[in-house]
């Protein structure tokens, strides 16, 4: 189908964020799994970059603070079902 506003047609896309979870027309969440492992990554790296200390309590602290957020959001919504999506997250934990 084709929409318009005003007379100017609408672009189609195949992805879409709704509440913050990334939906493709098939219902997948690869990109969202994606997205969320490489914000969680990069959140978890500043955290040992930007911690002068390295007491390992006070970063798992700051991880469960700032990165677990991240990966937990709606999990019930986009729950992994694929060995390789599951691998992907728990990446980010392990590291």
């Amino acid at each position: 189908h084709q929409y318009y506003i005003d007379q100017h047609l609408l672009s189609c896309t195949n992805d879409f964020r709704d509440l913050g979870v990334i939906v493709d027309s098939k219902f997948n969440f690869n990109a969202h799994i994606n997205n969320i492992t490489h914000k969680a990554s990069s959140r978890a790296r500043l955290i040992v970059k930007c911690f002068t200390s390295k007491n390992k309590d006070l970063l798992v602290k700051a991880f469960c603070s700032y990165v677990r957020p991240l990966i937990e959001y709606c999990s019930p919504l986009w729950n992994p079902h694929y060995k390789y999506q599951i691998t992907k997250i728990e990446n980010v934990q392990r590291r």
